[in-house]
């Protein structure tokens, strides 16, 4: 078949926009090489059986310009599989002779560099190297785009803090006669000698480094200012980080680039102990970096940004708290529990287009290069379909030279999730944050952004807010919306607390560790705790330790106000926990100075974040007290992986029931949708779940399961349609009975799981479960009387209270079991196990 002139066209114009010199800042596309990916993208659509190089090509200069829209729209986990799609088309049309390597190709290198510049604003730095050391095995015989991106795989390896590493790069430039080569290699084999004493010209020729590129110079500066720093010398990095700070101004660099030297410098004023600097400049650095995760990318992404400005986090921190400025503390504090709604997920529909081109996608044991990027067995894998159409051939003495951030970019796009750019808290009308996230926006969007005040969403009686950063326990107390105590607490201070809290995270699928701030611990000597074997016996010495250490982080202010508090006249407490506190089973820890435990003292309540809090504070849900509350509909056991539920039990009486092979049909996703539209959303009543949560490391797709291996995800929980209606409406009483339930959070502990999507959707009383649920006799008698208070109309209430006094009487009881001598222990749990009803949470 013969080319057509509109095909030749095409081709043409694609190779010429692909030939573009790329900008160094600012949007990757233009108009035209959006109008022409466009139209590549339309014709190869609606053109079947196009010949195979012919084909390929068109694919390959629509992945190429694609990715350059993708990215600017801010979906940078899409613009790498886009780009992915077009380097593995390339990459297959010329693979080498088996032993050798592959020959020099532009278009490969600048595919390569374009994934690095996306993960070095993800501030993924292994990967970032890897794809830098990717551009450069293709820029071979280009000598100064192969001095460029060693520089960058270099700075990077540094910032990874593989030191190691960073040598050997910086043996592949070592004797460059290139000006600004010279001055990197010789400024990073500085920063490299572990040798104290930097003399005066360590940052000599620095500014030539910019030839390099505006990236590797930002990063270089950042490595510098941090060993001066570490040499005693931060006089001598400020005054460099000022300098780099203005040369970026000056050149219109990149937030993210700029938010990079801030943050160093806030670093360094926080240890100077000048606070009003360090905290101007960790506000500013804040906002830059954090604006990042509200792209289009995956969770294995946030999880690197959010990661990278922890520095910002503590500077900002510890800064508020020396200046003793409560309101900023508040304020802080509650931003980093992530004020964003989740959006709908992004669509990939790359699968297709690799198939044409001779690859395909599957799904099963992912190989050493494609491992899921949370360590589990499987991951999506990318590979070579030698019998596809014009597809490679791979054997027969060739092999594919591929890079490994080639499918950790492919991984990123198929997993990629939409988050809405927040709207910045406010605390008694103070909302520092709020300018600096309106820089960080275009200015058709920055004028739209508004703070959402903390004030408003706060229930009534005593607020406890905290948030870990590298160790530090950062919290504040509010009561009845007014100050009573902020403050900081190394937890290095308290003895078991790392320890205990792993034990707790054990029964917790959704924990998620590596998300954890806390400090490094070596495991000592009878420092292993199980919470189900010793928290069997009240007032074991096991079960003290446990819940002994936990309430030691009880604040001064609030323990006073817990003294003052009694059974019968208890305090009102609402829990924001940090993400490493979201495991513990509050109800029996110990009030410190007491003898009781906190469910004694207080009736207690779990946060989410100020959205979630706002929503459901602008539905009036309160129902006239001994009016009929109905049980509307019961999920119990759909996907028939639990026992059987009792013939007895009150969840049978629900009006509709769903099951494996329930009485109304089993319990499909698309039957339960269809239930709960009939109920429609805030509709007064009670809906039940029971079963095996399944979890994620990112949030969004956590999961219960149903009949029919279907599934809701809890970002389902946050999705409307146009006219506003929840996908997933809920009643305002729902009750979540499965694994960890209500603690599915993301990063800083705010609330984006299961509990917090009901809220979304409707509810206004939920109980969720802060460990995994064992499936027991007692587990089923909990949950009746669970059900049964929630439909008791003469105590239509609070539902913090409901569960209050059913946990002080499962209190009783474990007293009475343990002092009897009964065993609590073993699988089959009939009897009051702490770890089965103090799990229980209000929200």
């Amino acid at each position: 078949m013969r080319f057509t002139a509109y095909e030749r066209a095409l081709v043409v114009a694609g190779r010429i926009a692909r030939d573009r010199r790329l900008p160094r800042r600012g949007e990757l596309s233009t108009r035209g090489t959006r109008w022409i990916a466009s139209r590549i993208d339309a014709y190869t659509d609606r053109h079947e059986g196009l010949p195979p190089r012919r084909h390929r090509e068109l694919l390959e200069l629509e992945g190429f310009l694609g990715g350059l829209g993708i990215a600017d729209s801010r979906a940078p986990g899409n613009a790498g599989g886009s780009w992915v799609h077009a380097m593995l088309i390339r990459i297959t049309g010329q693979p080498p002779e088996r032993g050798e390597l592959p020959t020099s190709d532009r278009h490969i290198a600048r595919l390569y560099e374009l994934l690095g510049r996306e993960y070095v604003r993800c501030a993924d730095w292994p990967t970032a190297a890897e794809c830098f050391s990717g551009a450069a095995l293709y820029w071979r015989h280009v000598p100064r785009h192969m001095r460029r991106t060693y520089a960058q795989v270099v700075v990077f390896t540094m910032r990874a803090g593989d030191h190691a590493a960073a040598l050997d790069g910086l043996e592949l430039i070592q004797g460059a006669t290139h000006g600004p080569s010279a001055a990197f290699h010789r400024i990073a084999a500085r920063i490299l000698d572990p040798a104290p004493g930097l003399g005066a010209d360590a940052a000599d020729g620095i500014d030539r480094v910019r030839k390099l590129g505006i990236i590797p110079y930002t990063y270089l500066v950042s490595c510098l200012a941090e060993r001066l720093s570490a040499d005693e010398q931060p006089e001598r990095a400020l005054g460099l980080l000022t300098t780099a700070r203005a040369r970026l101004t000056a050149d219109r660099a990149d937030d993210w680039l700029v938010g990079e030297l801030e943050q160093t410098a806030a670093v360094i004023w926080t240890a100077l102990e000048r606070y009003e600097e360090a905290l101007g400049l960790a506000l500013a650095a804040w906002a830059k970096l954090d604006a990042q995760r509200y792209r289009a990318c995956s969770h294995t992404q946030r999880l690197s940004l959010w990661k990278n400005f922890g520095p910002t986090r503590r500077a900002a921190l510890v800064s508020a708290v020396a200046l003793g400025d409560e309101r900023t503390v508040a304020e802080l504090i509650e931003s980093c529990r992530l004020q964003s709604l989740l959006g709908a997920a992004v669509e990939i529909d790359d699968d297709e287009k690799l198939a044409e081109s001779g690859f395909e996608v599957s799904t099963g044991p992912a190989d050493a290069g494609t491992d899921d990027p949370d360590g589990e067995d499987s991951g999506r894998a990318v590979a070579p379909d030698p019998a596809a159409e014009g597809g490679p051939a791979a054997a027969g003495g060739r092999d594919l030279v591929v890079s490994s951030a080639v499918f950790t970019a492919y991984n990123d796009a198929l997993n990629s999730t939409l988050l809405h750019f927040p709207e910045p808290v406010s605390y008694q009308g103070t909302a520092l944050l709020l300018p600096h996230y309106r820089s960080a926006l275009p200015p058709e969007e920055a004028q739209d952004l508004a703070a959402r005040p903390l004030d408003d969403a706060l229930p009534e009686g005593v607020f406890w807010s905290t948030h870990i950063e590298d160790g530090l326990l950062f919290w504040f107390v509010l009561r009845d919306g007014r100050p009573a105590g902020y403050g900081a607490q190394d937890l290095r201070e308290f003895d078991r607390i790392k320890p205990v809290l792993l034990g707790l995270a054990g029964h917790s699928q959704s924990s998620e560790r590596k998300t954890w701030s806390l400090f490094p611990y070596r495991r000592g000597p009878g420092d292993f705790y199980e919470p189900f074997t010793q928290l069997r016996s009240w007032r074991s010495a096991e079960e003290q330790i446990i819940t002994r250490t936990i309430g030691q982080l009880l604040p001064p202010p609030l323990v006073d106000a817990l003294h003052r508090a009694g059974l019968d006249q208890p305090l009102r407490l609402t829990i924001s926990a940090a993400r490493e506190l979201t495991c513990v089973p509050w109800a029996i820890m110990m009030v410190p100075g007491t003898e009781e435990r906190l469910i004694e003292k207080a009736v207690l309540r779990m946060w989410t974040s100020t959205p979630t809090q706002l929503k459901r504070a602008s539905r009036d849900s309160r129902l006239p007290p001994g009016s009929p509350v109905p049980f509307l509909l019961a999920c119990d056991n759909p996907d028939g992986s639990l026992r059987e539920r009792t013939a007895d039990s009150v969840v049978n009486e629900a009006s509709v029931l769903l099951s494996a092979s329930g009485p109304d049909g089993p319990g499909t996703k698309d039957v339960l949708l269809a239930a709960l539209h009939k109920i429609g959303p805030a509709t007064h009543g009670v809906f039940f779940y029971r079963g095996h949560a399944e979890h994620d490391s990112d949030p969004a797709w956590s999961a219960l399961p149903l009949a029919g291996e279907t599934y809701v995800q809890s970002g389902e929980l946050f999705g409307t349609f146009d006219d506003g209606t929840p996908f997933l409406p809920m009643p305002t009483r729902v009750i979540l009975s499965c694994c960890s339930s209500s603690t599915a959070s993301a990063l800083g502990g705010e609330g984006m799981g299961l509990a917090a999507g009901a809220i979304h959707s409707g509810a206004d009383q939920v109980i969720a479960t802060s460990l995994d649920i064992r499936d027991a006799s007692f587990t089923e008698v909990f949950e009746d009387l669970l059900v049964r208070g929630m439909l008791d109309g003469q105590r239509a209430g609070d539902h913090a209270d409901l569960l209050r006094q059913l946990q002080l009487r499962m209190l009783t009881e474990w007293k009475v079991f343990s002092v009897r001598g009964e065993d609590l222990d073993g699988e089959e749990i009939r009897d009051p196990h702490p770890i089965i009803w103090a799990s229980f949470q209000a929200y």
